[in-house]
């Protein structure tokens, strides 16, 4: 009668079979684990940076110098010399912005309101198509967003708004244009101005419309409280631009405003590529007292732990596998 038992030594073809459900079985998870760690580390990122890319795709779409302003012989932003901007005398649109500014600097403007608590107007009067002015570029904060005129939550869900009651981004002396923006988180894609804490004095913001490009460098940082609309006031004879955003990250109980004045735009940082805003974006350092970030923070730190560990677990078995084969 044959002998249906396994040689010595030898495991049976059954427990070689279990062996191996067992071994595809882990490696599964494995592999389960390091999609979810990827996805924790990698999607922030790369959500940030396709919503980037769109927000640019549509400024030279729509932005100032193209659809919207077409009645302009050319496109904003793409250079310097002066023939590449509208010309600012007989056009009606900056005449209007620039009687707004001087109503600012009479203390006679709009009534300064806080974005995230009071709806602003969108200064519609102005006559700017789809109220949107230009772009704005943070170079520090890896965005470049589109501008509108008035803080409405409409404008404030697309991008930059300039506040009513503050000057209009056209520069001059005796005006601080005040431009609003949230801080959109990093699951959601649309940064914004999330990662304001990391500006510092020294660092410009660009702002083109389709008249010009003015550069300011960062002069001073503040937080106030929402109702201090007066941190939001021209200073007589200087041109600013002051940026605001609701502070702490995630819990907006105050605002962060970050002080610039107008520079010689040869002065202006460079903007950073595809490549670098997606470093910036894999780990952002944890915004100050925010619970919200600090936990973002961790949850993209623990995606990284996954995958290296999964990665070393993954290594070492196909190294044992590749043993095994050879001795066998």
């Amino acid at each position: 009668m044959a002998s249906h038992l396994a040689e010595p030594g030898r495991p049976s073809a059954k427990g070689k079979t279990s062996a191996g459900r067992r071994h595809l079985a882990s490696v599964s998870i494995a592999l389960v684990l390091l999609i979810i760690g990827a996805a924790m580390l990698v999607y922030p990122a790369f959500s940030a940076v396709m919503a980037q890319e769109d927000v640019i795709r549509q400024v030279r779409e729509y932005g100032a110098g193209q659809a919207v302003w077409d009645e302009a012989e050319s496109s904003v932003g793409e250079g310097d010399s002066d023939q590449e901007f509208r010309p600012k005398k007989g056009d009606p649109i900056y005449e209007a912005l620039a009687e707004y500014n001087e109503r600012v600097r009479e203390g006679e403007g709009d009534l300064i309101n806080d974005p995230f608590a009071t709806e602003g107007g969108g200064i519609s009067a102005l006559g700017v198509p789809e109220g949107l002015i230009g772009t704005i570029e943070v170079p520090s904060m890896s965005v470049t967003l589109p501008l509108y005129l008035g803080a409405t939550a409409d404008n404030l869900s697309r991008g930059a708004t300039v506040i009513a009651g503050t000057s209009m981004p056209i520069g001059g002396e005796s005006t601080n244009c005040a431009i609003a923006a949230h801080r959109g988180g990093i699951w959601s894609g649309f940064q914004m101005f999330r990662d304001i804490e990391e500006m510092k004095e020294g660092d410009t913001v660009t702002v083109t419309t389709p008249w010009e490009r003015l550069t300011y460098q960062v002069v001073g940082i503040a937080v106030v409280d929402p109702s201090d609309v007066e941190s939001l006031e021209i200073q007589e004879g200087r041109d600013m631009l002051t940026l605001l955003t609701c502070h702490p990250y995630g819990v907006s109980s105050d605002r962060y405003l970050v002080y610039c004045e107008r520079v010689d735009n040869a002065d202006a940082q460079e903007s950073p590529g595809v490549l670098e805003r997606a470093i910036a974006a894999l780990l952002p350092a944890p915004a100050e007292d925010s619970p919200s970030s600090t936990i973002e923070f961790w949850l993209k730190v623990a995606g990284l732990a996954i995958v290296g560990v999964v990665i070393v677990v993954l290594a070492v078995d196909l190294v044992r596998t590749l043993v095994a084969r050879s001795r066998t």
